[in-house]
Order: C-alpha cells, then sequence, then structure tokens
C-alpha cells in the first residue's frame, strides 16, 4: 500500500474463546518489515516500511498462526 507493506489477520471465534489474538499473529511478522501491529481478539491489521520483505514477514505470520492452531509456540 503506497510503499508500504501490509497484512491483516483474522481468527475464529473457537481460537479466541481459547485466549488467542489475532495481534500475536502477526507482532514478529510487522518487526520483519519494520513496522509493528495492533488489534485485539479476533482482528488485527499492521504494516511496515520495509515492502521488500513482506515475502518473509508473511511465512513468519503463517508459522505464528500454525502455532495457534497446533498449540505450538510458531517460528
Amino acid at each position: 500500500v503506497q510503499g508500504k507493506a501490509a497484512m491483516v489477520a483474522l481468527l475464529s471465534s473457537d481460537l479466541v474463546a481459547a485466549g488467542a489474538a489475532a495481534r500475536d499473529v502477526l507482532a514478529r511478522a510487522a518487526k520483519a518489515v519494520g513496522g509493528g501491529a495492533g488489534g485485539k481478539g479476533d482482528l488485527a491489521s499492521a504494516g511496515g516500511r520495509d515492502p521488500s520483505r513482506l515475502a518473509e514477514a508473511l511465512e513468519i505470520a503463517r508459522a505464528d498462526a500454525l502455532g495457534l492452531v497446533t498449540g505450538g509456540a510458531g517460528g
């Protein structure tokens, strides 16, 4: 988005009920693109100044999302 990286995470209600937060999926990924993440509960967004690292950030977010689903720690 306008030369910056942008990401969004949405969690199912059962994950939120189990204590998961969408922000946790994006926190490390946002740092990879030089930014931050915000949100609570089931919806979070993140962005950063370095879109050249977006693919890496998405892999980090994927690992952290799978960690929530499987009960692991993510990356």
